[in-house]
């Protein structure tokens, strides 16, 4: 299958929106289909992309996108789960190596962080995306 599947947090909801029009705009240019499935916030995303890549076959997708963003606040929460959220989607990469995998978890100190990388990222990350999908096919 040539579906790609695009898990992203629910936070910060009109940036995560503009994340997920670029890549669906980038994986549409590809002339591959994708779905779109949100998970309540960061931690989540990769149980929830495994979740989807059990429930459908792992075979059913080619790739799948992370989408979130995670801003340092006051207190250690930012390291936890900036730290959790890689390492969980690390794994799912490695349990699934079949499967493309890109991490675009933008974890910005603050909001111009932010907006510097939002655009620039996203589009990187998911035309990375479609590179490793193309090379692990070929």
């Amino acid at each position: 299958m040539n579906k790609i599947l695009i898990v992203h947090t629910s936070w910060y909801s009109e940036y995560i929106n503009e994340m997920v029009q670029i890549a669906t705009n980038v994986i549409s240019d590809s002339e591959r289909e994708y779905e779109t499935t949100c998970a309540p916030g960061a931690i989540e995303l990769a149980a929830l992309g495994k979740h989807h890549l059990i429930k459908n076959k792992s075979s059913y997708y080619s790739g799948v996108l992370f989408l979130g963003i995670v801003v340092r606040g006051e207190t250690s929460h930012y390291d936890l789960v900036t730290n959790e959220t890689f390492r969980s989607i690390g794994d799912l990469a490695l349990t699934y190596p079949n499967i493309s995998v890109i991490n675009n978890v933008l974890c910005v100190e603050n909001s111009d962080q932010l907006i510097k990388r939002l655009k620039i990222n996203t589009k990187n990350n998911t035309q990375a995306l479609i590179e490793l999908i193309n090379e692990k096919s070929s």
